[in-house]
């Protein structure tokens, strides 16, 4: 699944391909991943995308007539760019942007689950990396989530937008604390670390894929990941990574990782 560095660079590059461009036609592949498929063909022919931005683990698309769409791509969904003839040749097609060059925008899901809403809401909820997602606010819901496990809290999107499985578990290694740890047991200054740790991962992924894949739009780069990695055994000091599951998801981890319990 991608997650918030990888969205923001689809972001980013998707705005240097389709913006501007004046979409002549919509068709949607699977009606029952769209909240208004009909409302949705008709808001989007004739206009152009003005701006994409990520909102948590999602991409909105901001329209020319203030109109808008997200997607959550979910586990498997992709973005493709491509001519119209090879636009009906992908599989399991979600939403297709035909513009007035003869170029197609597509979303695909095999599995399905990719989700469009017309003119979502925004969420209150702050991003991860929003000026709104405060110390303050943070220890906030570190308090009235004392008894859960720290990994559940942060993957939670009702308290945190855009942190996913693997990228909680780079935060946890780099901030030194075990993910089977329970949050109110956490010291405050092992807490400033946590909060610290989260825009450092976060903006140092988005760098490293930049340099990787600089015009990535689906897919994920994580061979770089110091300890969620399938590819390690080891983390480059030498510590043995622990694969369990956590919070019901795999999690990876090492021994030095401090457990508050």
């Amino acid at each position: 699944m991608p997650e918030l560095p990888d969205l923001h660079i689809y972001s980013q590059n998707l705005k240097k391909r389709i913006l501007n461009k004046k979409i002549a036609s919509v068709t949607i592949g699977n009606p029952y991943k769209v909240n208004s498929p009909d409302s949705f063909c008709e808001k989007l022919t004739g206009t152009s995308i003005e701006d994409i931005v990520r909102e948590g683990k999602e991409l909105h698309f901001l329209l020319a007539n203030k109109n808008s769409f997200s997607v959550h791509l979910m586990l498997s969904g992709k973005f493709s760019i491509c001519s119209q003839d090879e636009a009906g040749k992908i599989g399991s097609r979600i939403i297709s942007l035909f513009f007035e060059d003869s170029q197609a925008f597509v979303t695909a899901d095999y599995q399905g689950l990719c989700r469009v809403n017309l003119n979502p809401k925004i969420s209150t909820v702050p991003d991860a990396l929003s000026e709104a997602f405060t110390i303050d606010y943070f220890l906030g819901i570190a308090k009235k989530n004392a008894s859960k496990n720290v990994k559940a809290v942060l993957i939670d999107q009702k308290l945190v937008r855009g942190i996913g499985n693997a990228y909680v578990d780079e935060i946890l290694w780099k901030a030194g604390i075990s993910p089977e740890s329970v949050l109110g047991k956490i010291p405050g200054e092992k807490l400033q670390d946590l909060f610290q740790a989260i825009p450092f991962v976060l903006n140092e992924a988005i760098q490293t894929i930049q340099k990787m894949a600089p015009d990535i739009i689906s897919g994920e780069e994580r061979g770089f990941l110091k300890v969620h990695n399938p590819r390690r055994q080891v983390t480059e000091d030498g510590d043995r990574i622990i694969k369990k599951t956590v919070a019901t998801k795999t999690t990876y981890f090492t021994e030095k990782q401090e457990l508050y319990i």
